[in-house]
């Protein structure tokens, strides 16, 4: 597996969500975002960007 680094700008409040959900959803910030988005994304699009090749592709979502 690679791993991937990318870096997030948030505002002041949504800093104050993210370490909010420290221990309940990871115990690093990295952690707690990977699993909010993962959790966006599933809820969203059915994990569309997994789907199996020759599927109709999905729209985009939006973000924000």
């Amino acid at each position: 597996m690679m791993v991937k680094h990318v870096l997030v700008t948030l505002t002041d409040e949504q800093y104050r969500c993210l370490s909010y959900l420290k221990g309940k959803m990871g115990s690093s910030d990295a952690e707690v975002l990977r699993n909010i988005f993962l959790a966006w994304i599933s809820e969203k699009t059915g994990m569309g960007c997994w789907r199996e090749e020759g599927e109709a592709e999905a729209e985009e979502p939006e973000l924000g």
